[in-house]
């Protein structure tokens, strides 16, 4: 490592850096000394061959807290950023997460050192760090034990209220916290790197499902069954995405257009480039790409002209008051026609009465998705809620 490193021979009293600029790099010391200065210009520490400065800032990217020149003729080896960042990658993220909460920690105890204490903000800073890093090993041990579950959400095709696929969502039943709210674990998972593997996770175990989710389903008027699938936009960034996404299918003998990609506009707009690059492959291979929460975003709109969408799923807070809200009616009506006028299927999600249901087939949508079906359900409870929603009249009758 050392040898591909770029060296700095430099001459006594040279200002290396100083602090509040910003840590681009950290040096490690070869031949010679350096003075560490305070912001107030008092002496911190003497370093001589073979100790590293900077890397603090390096990898907290904050600015640098000291001032560092050298006491004599001085050669260092300098250390990038994006050097140290590809070795992040291949580190384990909870390895990561616990490298920021030292980082962190550090600062706060500069930040401090003539308190008696933390104050009490710093303080449940430092709780809610240590939560996220007890959370995140044990994420890592949920995914590696078979811990975690994915719940399945019908999707009904109207009129003929066939069943026509689900979306896979996750579950995760902490041993002390009880049921963690997806919102949370995706979270989570995003602030500690580990929603790499979790997405991958997901998609794969959606697949080794999928046969036998298929097998309750019935084509409908326009569609053939499919399972949707959920990314977030950390992702979106993943450059393995199209190609692990095109090996479960492979692996699992699935047909592209049976798998659904569903995204919101906050996965989006957090790097529109990269996100329409991924999801031109993933169309071309044959996979369908949803644009969720379609209307709650101010760009919703330009992604149907600048993205490969194939489906708009219709935000549950239109969908929950157009009994009682003519305006909201015809957002609904206006997205339905406009998703029909572009040759897309539309969702409605959040539906929770039959009056709703009846309505939305009056204004000619696709696909219904809500409680008034089913709440999301374990692989091995779907058949009896199909039983039972057939029964009700909420799910047609084989033929």
């Amino acid at each position: 490592m050392s040898n591909a490193l770029p060296r700095e021979h430099l001459p006594a009293g040279h200002v290396i850096c100083q602090a509040g600029t910003p840590g681009d790099s950290a040096y490690l010391i070869e031949t010679g000394s350096v003075e560490v200065l305070s912001q107030e210009g008092i002496r911190i520490a003497v370093l001589s061959a073979g100790e590293i400065f900077g890397e603090v800032a390096l990898l907290d990217q904050l600015p640098r807290t000291a001032t560092v020149l050298t006491l004599a003729p001085t050669t260092l080896m300098r250390i990038e950023r994006a050097h140290v960042q590809e070795l992040l990658k291949r580190t384990d993220p909870v390895i990561r997460h616990l490298l920021m909460l030292l980082l962190e920690r550090f600062r706060n105890r500069s930040g401090h050192e003539n308190m008696p204490g933390l104050n009490p903000e710093a303080a449940l800073d430092s709780d809610a760090a240590n939560l996220t890093l007890m959370l995140a090993q044990d994420l890592t041990h949920a995914m590696a034990n078979g811990l975690l579950e994915l719940a399945y959400q019908p999707l009904i095709s109207l009129p003929e209220r066939n069943l026509i696929g689900f979306e896979a969502l996750i579950r995760w039943q902490h041993p002390l916290l009880g049921s963690v709210m997806p919102t949370k674990l995706i979270s989570l998972a995003e602030k500690t790197g580990l929603i790499h593997p979790l997405g991958l996770w997901v998609l794969q175990r959606a697949m080794n499902d999928w046969p036998v989710l298929r097998s309750y389903c019935q084509p409908g008027a326009l569609n053939t069954p499919f399972i949707s699938v959920n990314l977030s936009p950390a992702e979106l960034g993943n450059p393995q995405i199209v190609e692990s996404i095109a090996r479960f299918l492979d692996e699992g003998g699935i047909p592209p257009h049976e798998l659904q990609i569903e995204l919101t506009e906050s996965a989006v707009i957090e790097d529109l480039p990269s996100a329409k690059d991924v999801l031109q492959k993933l169309a071309a291979t044959g996979v369908a790409i949803a644009l969720d929460d379609f209307g709650t975003g101010y760009a919703s709109f330009d992604y149907l002209n600048t993205l490969p969408i194939s489906c708009l799923k219709i935000d549950q807070t239109f969908i929950q008051e157009i009994l009682v809200s003519p305006r909201r009616r015809e957002i609904v009506q206006t997205s339905v026609n406009l998703a029909r006028s572009l040759g897309l299927i539309s969702i409605a999600e959040g539906i929770e009465d039959e009056s709703t249901s009846d309505l939305l087939v009056e204004l000619g949508c696709g696909i219904a998705q809500g409680y008034f079906y089913a709440r999301p359900l374990s692989l091995q409870a779907i058949p009896k809620w199909l039983d039972e929603a057939r029964i009700l009249g909420r799910v047609s009758r084989s033929d």
